[in-house]
């Protein structure tokens, strides 16, 4: 074999080397290589399963193969002792009724659960700094989390979720915590705002207190949680809308000192409807995390 032969054997072989690395990594749909859970032809059969039944796939979708864990958490005691704390230096009338005690102030009233949820009622509202009828969504969620920060009432790793007109005049604004910028959706802050005052706010905070990496596993696609809620939910009579899908951690609200949260797909349907799927199981999780009492 001569000079120029050796030559073109090793430029023939780089050749092939480059092709196949550029399969794997630009190539979404080259199987395990590349740790897609969702093939091109699967979110094809996923959008058109959906839109047989009435549902409009609008998002981008997230198509890795995901590993999780579960997370053990307990009642953010920490935040309802501080309320606490504030509460009766103020001077407050305390009354207590089986599970919940009621504190009674000229301009307020505070219930805490033993669950660990803080509900405050204003009875006159609280106006904001900024004239909110001017402000864009994302500039009322920070004005909302100034006031909440000033009165204490602002737990760490807070994010803003999403906001939803109740009625006329009527906003909920709800922010929601998050683990290593994975969104425990749980764990939330919701405030009301009524012809632009704060009228309520709600605190059902989480302290994460253990990880089962021993337990990790990959998780179920985001098509198949698709798949399972259109299954779950049957067809719809109109043409339902699906603006969302993250993947965090879930579970309903336990009177307990502590308990295990999965991981969750929410699927969001028009941007006020949620739904979460069991990122394990696959099945629709029909817990309520908080009441919704305001």
């Amino acid at each position: 074999m001569n000079l120029g032969q050796a030559k073109l054997i090793l430029i023939i072989a780089f050749t092939g080397l480059n092709v196949f690395l550029g399969y794997q990594l630009f190539w979404p749909d080259f199987g395990r290589l590349t740790e897609v859970a969702v093939t091109t032809e699967q979110l094809r059969e996923t959008e058109q399963k959906m839109e047989e039944n009435n549902y409009i796939l609008e998002t981008q979708i997230n198509r890795s193969q995901l590993t999780s864990d579960f997370i053990t958490v307990t009642p953010s005691w920490e935040i309802r002792q501080e309320f606490l704390y504030q509460l009766i230096k103020s001077g407050v009338q305390i009354e207590r009724i089986e599970h919940m005690t009621y504190y009674h102030a000229d301009d307020m009233l505070a219930i805490i659960h033993t669950s660990g949820l803080i509900q405050l009622f204003y009875h006159k509202g609280i106006s904001l700094e900024d004239e909110i009828v001017e402000l864009d969504e994302n500039d009322l969620a920070e004005s909302v989390k100034s006031y909440l920060a000033v009165n204490n009432l602002l737990p760490e790793n807070i994010t803003f979720d999403y906001m939803e007109k109740i009625s006329e005049g009527r906003l909920a604004l709800k922010y929601h915590q998050h683990l290593d910028d994975v969104p425990i959706f749980s764990g939330q802050v919701k405030v009301i705002l009524e012809d632009k005052k704060i009228n309520a706010v709600e605190i059902y905070w989480l302290d994460p207190s253990e990880r089962s990496p021993k337990r990790e596993m990959e998780v179920i696609s985001s098509a198949e949680a698709l798949n399972n809620l259109v299954s779950e939910l049957g067809p719809s009579a109109v043409k339902r809308h699906i603006t969302k899908i993250d993947l965090g951690y879930y579970s309903g609200e336990y009177d307990a000192e502590k308990w295990e949260v999965p991981p969750v797909w929410r699927i969001v349907f028009d941007n006020k409807q949620y739904y979460y799927i069991n990122a394990f199981t696959g099945n629709l999780e029909k817990d309520i995390v908080i009441p919704d009492q305001l």
